[in-house]
């Protein structure tokens, strides 16, 4: 008989996406099926879903929101807790959540590099113990440098009233500024009032997000430097959890947490000494085609110059040419699948735009001083 874990979710976007993958990673390993249960509708009957499916084990994407899943509703099977506040009123419990001081720290240190004179945050619309450790860890790190920290006081009201209030408080923010938003939907709205207002990003205010997501981060105007969390590794997390439990039913306080996987640096933080838009258009460009065949070429044809002018003017902005860019992008790229441990060397060179294996080696030595296998065993421990 098929042995089935339940795993609630807000929905299949990509985040959710990612944890079932790892979830199902695990589950594999103990011939579990994963069912996955989308919790939008209020009108989900928790309840009956349980003794529909019987399962042997629940995992439950909480974050504050409904319908509820407690003892009240699923009685005595083991329940792991994913993005739930583990000192909040559910007691002792199993609970797995992203490393947010961590994530508060990073923001930092991608912010201050920039060396700006003013920093902010802006986070979730309603208090949620995940924001605010990413925002005290941030503010934290700021003021240990003698900067200060603005953090927008979002009001009461609903969405018109944040948007209002969002809008006045970013027009009043001294610039420049390097602003951390909790999560990427908040580092999108943000982006759309600055532009609103008239505030120049990245020249007026540095934005950094969080989740790395793809449908987000590279569709904003301009496109979104995020902070990439490994939430693959949380579902893994969740359900070797949930069979710790399953083997020892005293097992009844864990915490663990999944950390940061990377940097994705885009244009809302690449501030130039001067302000020529048709560069900026041109990295949007280039981070979202360098691995998909991006040449100085299509890149002058993007500038509407040509290419000697096209290399002219972006090695004025930038301090390097157009094919250093667009190398730089696709190596970062080859950096963030390099710390997924789980990720093989070889398909990396075409899912990267080179040509072949041995064309991406030579390419990453040179640029390194080191093979792939040497930086991932450095980075992340791999093998």
């Amino acid at each position: 008989m098929t042995r089935v874990v339940l795993f609630f979710v807000y929905s299949n976007k990509y985040i959710c996406a990612n944890r079932i993958a790892g979830a199902r990673r695990y589950a594999e390993r103990r011939g579990w099926d994963v069912q996955v249960i989308e919790r939008n509708a209020r009108t989900l009957d928790v309840s009956a879903v349980i003794r529909f499916w019987n399962p042997i084990g629940i995992i439950a994407e909480c974050a504050g929101g409904v319908p509820e899943l407690s003892r009240k509703t699923i009685g005595e099977i083991p329940l792991v807790y994913l993005d739930e506040d583990p000192d909040g009123e559910k007691g002792r419990a199993l609970y797995v959540n992203s490393d947010n001081a961590r994530v508060g720290e990073t923001a930092a240190k991608e912010l201050l590099r920039l060396d700006l004179p003013q920093y902010a945050f802006v986070g979730w619309q309603q208090p949620r113990f995940w924001s605010e450790i990413r925002r005290t860890a941030f503010q934290a790190a700021i003021r240990i440098h003698g900067k200060d920290c603005h953090v927008f006081p979002s009001p009461d009201g609903g969405a018109k009233a944040r948007r209002r209030a969002l809008a006045a408080w970013l027009k009043a923010l001294p610039k420049p500024c390097g602003l951390f938003a909790v999560h990427d939907p908040v580092a999108e709205a943000v982006l759309q009032e600055a532009s609103v207002q008239g505030i120049r990003v990245p020249e007026d205010l540095a934005v950094v997000g969080v989740d790395d997501d793809p449908i987000i981060c590279e569709r904003t105007s301009p496109s979104l430097t995020s902070i990439g969390l490994d939430f693959e590794q949380g579902g893994f997390l969740c359900a070797q959890l949930l069979d710790e439990r399953l083997k020892n039913p005293e097992v009844e306080d864990v915490r663990l947490t999944f950390g940061v996987t990377s940097v994705t640096r885009r244009v809302s933080t690449r501030r130039f000494q001067q302000s020529d838009r048709r560069v900026v258009k041109a990295i949007a460009y280039i981070r979202r085609t360098a691995c998909e065949g991006a040449t100085v070429p299509t890149v002058a044809a993007v500038m509407g110059l040509r290419r000697r002018m096209a290399e002219i003017v972006f090695r004025r902005e930038t301090g390097h040419s157009i094919h250093e860019e667009i190398l730089m992008v696709r190596l970062e790229q080859v950096e963030n699948l390099l710390r997924n441990p789980r990720q093989e060397i070889i398909p990396i060179a075409q899912l990267c735009g080179w040509k072949s294996p041995a064309a991406l080696r030579a390419a990453f030595q040179a640029h390194y001083g080191k093979s792939m296998r040497a930086w991932r065993a450095e980075a992340v421990g791999g093998p």
